[in-house]
């Protein structure tokens, strides 16, 4: 899961700051999926859910420790969208505006 693969990247980050003596609180991971999110915070066993590979379940210890946090990011603040699916020039536009990229218009 690519949550999982985040919350890592969030752990070695965070482990590498505090060696440079910046410490954190707990550190917060978006994500835009429901269901990964569900599963990281349910300890229950389902049947759907058995295919998941056991190294994927640590992401619940570190919920639980508080080292990291996950957060549901909605679509319209889902600067990420731009870079993964193919978006309408409006939505194009208003992602770029939240990453802070200026766009020049060309004309033709």
């Amino acid at each position: 899961m690519a949550l999982t693969e985040a919350v890592k990247e969030a752990i070695w980050l965070r482990e590498l700051l505090e060696q440079l003596g910046v410490e954190l609180n707990t550190m917060a991971v978006n994500c835009d999926n429901q269901g990964a999110i569900h599963l990281s915070r349910s300890h229950v066993f389902h049947e759907r859910t058995k295919h998941i590979n056991v190294r994927y379940h640590f992401i619940r210890e570190v919920l639980e420790a508080k080292t990291v946090k996950v957060l549901k990011v909605g679509t319209e603040h889902n600067t990420a969208d731009a870079l993964t699916k193919v978006v309408p020039g409006l939505k194009l536009q208003h992602c770029l505006e939240l990453l802070n990229v200026g766009v020049e218009k060309y004309k033709a």
